[in-house]
């Protein structure tokens, strides 16, 4: 039986795999770049938990270089990086969708003219 060779990933693969995820690649991506499905690299993350580990860490690890980053701007005064920093971390009070606040209705006056009614 001759075809494609079964794909494996080893540890090299997953050290990429784990580079390019921490760099934001989507799963699409890092299928494309390390030359296989999408479908195959789920059913991999399935196999291998060491894959699934090296992608998941990679994500993490991307993340929080980012978030650092973003936090340090936000303390050195960049006002951009402030505003977006607060509107993401505390939406209640920082957030651009806030409900209005509810606003009282004024009393209404119903009068019922006497003529109206019937007996």
């Amino acid at each position: 039986m001759s075809g494609r060779p079964k794909w494996l990933p080893t540890a090299s693969i997953c050290n990429q795999a784990n580079e390019m995820a921490s760099r934001g690649l989507t799963v699409s991506q890092i299928a494309d770049c390390l030359g296989i499905s999408e479908s195959t690299l789920y059913g991999k993350q399935n196999e291998y938990i060491e894959f699934l580990e090296a992608i998941k860490k990679g994500r993490a690890e991307g993340l929080n270089q980012v978030s650092n980053a973003l936090f340090e701007k936000a303390i050195d005064g960049n006002v951009t990086a402030m505003i977006y920093f607060l509107k993401v971390r505390d939406r209640e009070n920082w957030g651009e969708n806030q409900p209005e606040p509810l606003r009282e209705i004024p009393p209404i006056n119903i009068i019922v003219d006497s003529r109206a009614v019937q007996s």
